[in-house]
């Protein structure tokens, strides 16, 4: 309870921080053209990163870290060096091939922008480039922190970080407008890098150009690549489809849908994270050390459950509410806060999915099934992508509501699929006493809130109203939250 507690706490502040990062963002840029050119190139930074797998192959690599580990101290941060090295190779050649192909990358992108936005969104692309490097080797930096239970690390960065890009957004916005948010995330993550450095470098870490290791078997573990590089192709292609669908609608529409998935990020990272990591971590080491995990899952999976319930239900009855006091203004109306609440709700509904199978995938992992896992995962991304283009191009807005609900399934249900593989394989009761209860808390917020919204006759100024959400939000909420606290209270 005291390690959750504290990086829950540490997540709480960076996601207040983040918060304020928003609605300093919302009020500069709203729900503009300007935004939308600045997440288009972000997004196409993303799936650069992620072609050269390091967040994939930094989560294979923790239960080989523990193995090398329990062999001999100190072999563990020699691999680490191996790899790093060889994906910083790697990562040289990628950056150079797109560098030269960049604008036939945003034109695939966002082919609904026109060219003198296309063009804004490569130069801030091209700049935006070094974030690849140092993101290959923060993703093992702090994989290596939490396999070591240095817990919490990345949590204060996430502030320290979150600080530093609203100062340097409020000091240059005036004079660099949208570029001052390319400049304080590439500081960030220079912040970042040396901070993981010296926490490592306290434990014993040191870096060294080597490229072998009798007890590694480098070989052996990149073939992992040859799984995760069709999976990395398939998460291309559906991010590259569902973002082109979506340039093709309104514009705001796109600006409205990734500030509502950066809150949702925000919120499973200050939630569910905190759960799914410590879990990752313990659930390894008893694994390593063939102690049996059937508690620690039990646990971990009604936790995570209990707290997503707890955020369903505040969503559904202060969602809106929450984003017209953060967002609301003249750059973003009524209408766009609306639109911005029924966003929310369905990647609340996609993070439920995603943190139940973040479970199963950690599991998974953890019995060395990550090749089978992204193998699999590649045909949930192709058919996520394909239910994008139909859905967005046959409905519109309609259409995209649920296509991050749809894709979270997909992926968690592969996860569930391939850990029923493994030998210590583990059942999920959909039906249970506190399943049910969740659903019916659910269905009940849903009820109460909907009649009020449907009912316009009702006689109740808006402050009272939400004097009353927030006085039934509790009531519904103590049910799961005592259920979380009875599960970790003796921790």
């Amino acid at each position: 309870m005291k390690t959750l507690l504290n990086l829950i706490s540490l997540k709480f502040i960076a996601s207040l921080l983040g918060l304020v990062y928003s609605i300093i963002q919302v009020r500069y840029f709203g729900a503009s053209r300007t935004i939308e050119v600045y997440f288009a190139a972000q997004t196409l930074v993303y799936l650069i990163t992620s072609l050269t797998q390091g967040g994939k192959l930094a989560e294979i690599f923790l239960p080989e870290y523990h193995r090398l580990e329990e062999k001999q101290k100190g072999l563990g941060f020699k691999a680490l060096n191996i790899v790093i090295n060889r994906l910083l190779v790697f990562g040289t050649i990628i950056i150079i091939v797109v560098f030269i192909f960049t604008p036939v990358f945003m034109k695939l992108i966002i082919p609904g922008f026109s060219p003198e936005e296309q063009r804004q969104a490569v130069q801030i692309f091209r700049v935006l480039l070094p974030y690849l490097f140092i993101q290959i080797v923060n993703s093992f930096y702090i994989t290596i922190l939490n396999a070591e239970e240095k817990f919490g690390r990345a949590e204060f960065l996430g502030m320290v970080n979150i600080i530093i890009n609203i100062s340097i957004l409020v000091l240059l916005y005036h004079s660099l407008g949208v570029w001052a948010l390319v400049i304080s995330l590439l500081l960030g993550k220079f912040v970042e890098f040396f901070f993981y450095y010296f926490q490592l470098k306290k434990i014993g870490y040191t870096y060294q150009s080597i490229w072998q290791l009798p007890h590694f078997n480098h070989v052996s573990f990149f073939k992992a690549m040859q799984a995760t590089f069709l999976y990395v192709g398939a998460t291309q292609i559906y991010s590259v489809v569902l973002t082109a669908s979506i340039s093709y609608l309104p514009e705001g529409t796109y600006a409205i849908f990734k500030y509502v998935q950066n809150l949702a990020n925000k919120i499973k990272g200050l939630f569910i994270q905190p759960f799914i990591t410590i879990f990752f971590t313990r659930y390894s080491k008893l694994v390593q050390k063939s102690k049996s995990v059937v508690q620690e899952f039990k646990k971990y999976l009604t936790g995570i459950i209990s707290v997503n319930n707890i955020v369903l239900i505040g969503s559904i009855l202060m969602g809106d509410y929450i984003i017209e006091i953060i967002w609301g203004s003249k750059k973003f109306d009524e209408s766009d806060v609306q639109l911005a609440y029924i966003f929310l709700l369905f990647n609340i509904l996609g993070i439920i999915f995603s943190s139940v199978g973040s479970i199963y995938r950690k599991m998974a992992v953890s019995h060395h099934k990550g090749k089978q896992l992204y193998f699999y995962w590649s045909f949930a991304q192709l058919l996520s992508a394909l239910f994008a283009y139909i859905l967005i191009n046959i409905f519109k807005v309609y259409g995209l509501y649920f296509i991050i609900p749809i894709n979270s399934f997909l992926m968690a249900i592969v996860s569930f699929i391939v850990y029923k593989k493994t030998d210590t394989s583990l059942p999920f009761k959909f039906i249970d006493k506190e399943n049910l209860i969740f659903i019916l808390l659910t269905l009940l917020a849903f009820l109460i809130k909907f009649s009020y919204t449907i009912d316009k006759t009702i006689p109740i100024i808006k402050e009272e109203k939400i004097i009353i959400f927030v006085t039934i939000t509790l009531i519904l909420i103590s049910y799961p939250t005592t259920v979380v606290y009875k599960l970790f209270k003796n921790e």
